[in-house]
């Protein structure tokens, strides 16, 4: 794999494809948290259904390369909220101590 990798751990950067498991294993929730993220928010990687549709023998994988990204964006609006909490900080002279 690429350098693209580099938000996702080690176990999981260098597979293609990965499962429901390994999504709850990588954000610390439950399959039905991952399913109403799927479900509910538009920017989570999209399920891919792998195998004979036909028969119904097919398996429910991930890319990891959207989980990667998707990773990668949920990190950057993270930095992007606290940086305002570091100007305040910043205005007051430092982070608040707590006594």
């Amino acid at each position: 794999m690429s350098d693209t990798n580099t938000s996702l751990p080690k176990w999981l950067s260098n597979r293609h494809y990965c499962r429901i498991s390994d999504l709850m294993k990588l954000f610390e929730v439950t399959r039905p948290t991952i399913d109403r993220w799927h479900r509910e928010n538009p920017a989570f990687p999209r399920k891919r259904k792998i195998g004979n549709h036909f028969n119904e023998n097919c398996s429910t994988r991930f890319i990891v390369s959207e989980v990667n990204a998707y990773v990668a964006m949920i990190e950057k609006d993270r930095a992007e909220w606290t940086k305002q909490f570091d100007m305040v900080d910043a205005m007051k002279g430092g982070p608040a101590q707590c006594n």
